[in-house]
């Protein structure tokens, strides 16, 4: 445009004290309207009372574009607790009432075929080895020792390694063999999905709306308070936008007006922004091109009026109508966009742009180590719990053995325990 117009241009900085203290669009705005060498804006601003009654806008505007959200790209979600993911919290609750209800039945029943007021103990037979035929002699009838025997059986048969115990009676039979039966559809439920969740790596949701990100408890969102979309989301007092604003406001130094603090705070991977297209895309192949990966994820369009924007001059300037003419050439002629797309670098972080190919990323993989955590995490848990369970048995034993001996010496007449 200054070789076709003949004009020089020089270019001033954004001073860094007016930006610390208003925010890098604020600061521009402050120097273009105090400063007399400075007569314009090169940047695109969208449209605003506020600002034409302090500045000029140039007639044509220097882009459009429609707002969407950069966000994180989705992880994989944590394989600690995997083993509870096949089934809904209900139906784990349902199966442990069962679990318990079964066996408490079966040790009623029993009580009850061992008991001499209720049953003749002669006619019951036990289809185990002989060690656990004695186990259950009628010298040992307290219920407590049938739920514990029980509760093992029931849960061998939960984990496929079967067990003998079984009465010849034909009530206990026929509870066994429903208890069986519906072990046999659970188990094969599980465990068909837990093996598709552990070759198959399951993403956490993604984020592809301001609905979404406001019900993500990982994800906050950052906001400049400068621009209009989030003056918009800070000031609103209803909807997805209070819930956003409120969800920024959580954090001071999630509301900022430098730009490059917001490009900082959006490297983490920890926030989400929702700006125009153009900005979401040049950022996600910026990421690529520094990570050699795609971290982030530009969403789809969101349902808010597309912005135009426009170069700013100063009030009453001249070059308005001629930096307008130059930008409607510009627009017309296709060069904008062009240069945009080369300065983005499309071509060069494709694969973070394909959704084909993101979609057939998800394929199945061996089995790593991170994908077994939560088994060994039961493992290390039962470990821990037997070793406390054996210390207690051991204080309990030291201490019966002092009482015992205690109680010999008082039948000898050594000590006198008064």
């Amino acid at each position: 445009m200054s070789r076709y117009y003949n004009f020089k241009v020089t270019l001033v900085a954004v001073n860094e004290t007016l930006v610390e203290k208003f925010g890098t669009n604020e600061a521009a705005y402050h120097q273009l309207i105090e400063e007399k060498d400075i007569d314009g804006i090169i940047c695109a601003f969208g449209l605003t009372l506020d600002r034409m009654k302090r500045m000029d806008y140039t007639s044509s505007f220097s882009w459009v574009d429609g707002f969407s959200l950069v966000v994180p790209r989705p992880g994989e979600e944590s394989r600690l607790f995997a083993f509870t993911g096949p089934f809904q919290p209900t139906v784990w609750l349902f199966i442990l009432i069962s679990l318990m209800f079964i066996v408490g039945v079966m040790a009623v029943f029993t009580w009850f075929y061992k008991n001499p007021s209720f049953s003749n103990y002669k006619d019951i037979s036990i289809t185990n080895r002989k060690e656990d035929n004695t186990m259950m002699n009628p010298g040992r009838n307290r219920i407590s020792s049938y739920v514990s025997s029980y509760l093992i059986y029931v849960v061998n048969i939960l984990t496929n390694q079967g067990c003998r115990e079984a009465f010849d009676r034909h009530s206990f039979r026929i509870l066994a063999g429903f208890w069986l039966l519906g072990a046999m559809v659970l188990v094969n439920s599980y465990s068909g999905i837990v093996i598709s969740s552990l070759t198959v790596p399951k993403m956490k949701p993604p984020i592809e709306s301001l609905e979404d990100l406001a019900s993500n408890k990982e994800i906050g969102i950052v906001l400049r308070h400068d621009m209009t979309m989030g003056i918009q989301i800070l000031g609103a007092a209803s909807g997805v936008y209070k819930v956003l604003g409120d969800k920024a406001r959580l954090d001071p130094k999630q509301v900022v007006g430098d730009a490059f603090k917001l490009n900082k705070m959006l490297e983490t991977g920890k926030y989400a922004y929702p700006f125009i297209q153009t900005f979401n895309t040049w950022f996600v192949a910026l990421q690529y091109k520094k990570d050699g990966r795609c971290r982030f994820h530009a969403t789809k369009p969101l349902p808010v009026p597309h912005g135009y924007y426009f170069w700013l001059t100063k009030k009453g300037s001249s070059n308005t109508k001629l930096l307008s003419d130059g930008l409607i050439k510009l627009w017309e002629s296709g060069i904008t966009r062009f240069w945009t797309n080369s300065a983005i670098g499309l071509a060069k972080a494709a694969e973070c742009f394909d959704s084909k190919r993101q979609k057939s990323s998800a394929r199945q993989v061996p089995i790593r180590l991170y994908d077994l955590t939560s088994a060994f995490l039961i493992l290390g848990i039962g470990l821990g719990l037997a070793i406390l369970c054996f210390l207690i048995e051991l204080i309990k034993s030291k201490f019966q053995q002092g009482r015992r001996q205690l109680m010999q010496l008082k039948g000898r007449g050594c000590i006198d325990l008064k």
